[in-house]
């Protein structure tokens, strides 16, 4: 069985260090306070979270997880909050009473699968959700800490909720979280930009709303030896140069690391042998090859001013808005660059750290310098 895992929510030995940023996320929301985790894709932010649901869990304090992806209505996001905390529950009957008192405007009822087991559904009694009912939804988790101690809610994707923008939830939200005793909030999304408006601008609901905690890559003695451990057990050797040039081709981001080690895996589990780093760049290839046809509709989907951006940034990413950059890599004007890097961030294409702009994904950027 392949010892490399990505793609999922990464838990058990599969999950390696992290040990600082765990011990802070865990202590600070166990202390009462909320917490807004910053970092680009794939560095592993759900997997950390869920490691440190775990340690809350761990002394009694009820985690409710919540992802915004999926929060396509008011009514959807709704369902979210009742469904997180119902999952919560061991009595759903009883849950179900408290919901009829602490928001009025819905109807559950209560439905039984073959097995017997029960199932709560939500009837909302409103054309359309009134913001006073999307109050009380949110302040649910208050409710049950009321009873039960300690909540914690988990609010993954979080910057999805400003396409509410019209409906004022993002400002109703934080009204609501202000006034509860009980719950801490941590705040994650994978859009960097959207999260640092978000939480950093005075104008915006929740700016200053909680400690800010910025992820970065994993450190990279600590990632060497995970890989060769992972190694070793299937009898293959993997050197510290290697194992370096692995980390550097995934761009240092935890899931890319994991992809191609799972790779270089498949290539050299039969032949049993050092790993060299014609293994690894011929591995890279075999990454290139099996997304090939992703990547190419990917790239021919996006405007012609887009995609010469995004060949640019596969060289460099530095200084991107300098009529220098422009010039060189035979863009329009400056002002059409901030058009298009915004909507490759939007999209998820591109990332900054800092004032630094990349593609994401670096095997993408690999397949663009191939352009």
């Amino acid at each position: 069985m392949n010892p490399f895992s990505y793609g999922t929510i990464v838990r058990g030995d599969a999950f390696f260090d992290r040990v600082k940023e765990t011990d802070l996320l865990t202590s600070t929301l166990a202390d009462g306070n909320n917490v807004v985790l910053f970092a680009p894709r794939r560095y592993g932010k759900t997997s950390l979270v869920f490691r440190v649901i775990d340690r809350l869990e761990e002394q009694g304090i009820s985690c409710l997880y919540i992802d915004l992806m999926s929060a396509f209505s008011l009514e959807r996001l709704a369902e979210l909050m009742i469904d997180a905390a119902q999952k919560k529950q061991t009595k759903i009957e009883s849950f179900a009473q408290n919901l009829t008192q602490w928001v009025k405007r819905i109807r559950p009822t209560l439905e039984f699968g073959v097995d017997g087991s029960p199932k709560l559904s939500i009837d909302f009694s409103e054309s359309h959700i009134s913001q006073n009912t999307l109050s009380q939804v949110f302040n649910i988790p208050e409710q049950l800490a009321k009873r039960q101690g300690h909540v914690v809610v988990v609010m993954d994707e979080f910057q999805e909720i400003t396409r509410f923008g019209k409906e004022g939830v993002e400002g109703l939200l934080r009204s609501v979280i202000q006034q509860q005793q009980g719950v801490s909030y941590l705040f994650l999304g994978s859009k960097t930009h959207m999260m640092s408006q978000m939480f950093e601008n005075k104008k915006r609901p929740f700016f200053n709303t909680g400690l800010h905690v910025q992820i970065g890559p994993l450190p990279e003695d600590e990632t060497i030896e995970f890989l060769q451990k992972r190694f070793t057990k299937e009898n293959i050797s993997l050197g510290d140069d290697e194992a370096k040039y692995l980390i550097q081709c995934a761009a240092e981001i935890p899931y890319y690391i994991q992809l191609l080690a799972s790779f270089v895996w498949q290539r050299t589990i039969t032949k049993k042998k050092r790993i060299t780093m014609e293994d690894i760049d011929n591995s890279v290839q075999d990454i290139i090859a099996l997304k090939g046809d992703f990547y190419f509709e990917q790239f021919n989907r996006y405007a012609a001013g887009q995609k010469q951006l995004m060949r640019a940034l596969a060289k460099s990413g530095e200084h991107i808005f300098s009529n220098e950059y422009v010039r060189k890599n035979k863009l329009n004007t400056p002002s059409s660059v901030q058009k298009n890097i915004m909507t490759l961030l939007e999209d998820g294409i591109a990332d900054k750290t800092g004032s630094t702009y990349f593609i994401s994904d670096p095997f993408f950027r690999r397949y663009l310098q191939g352009l």
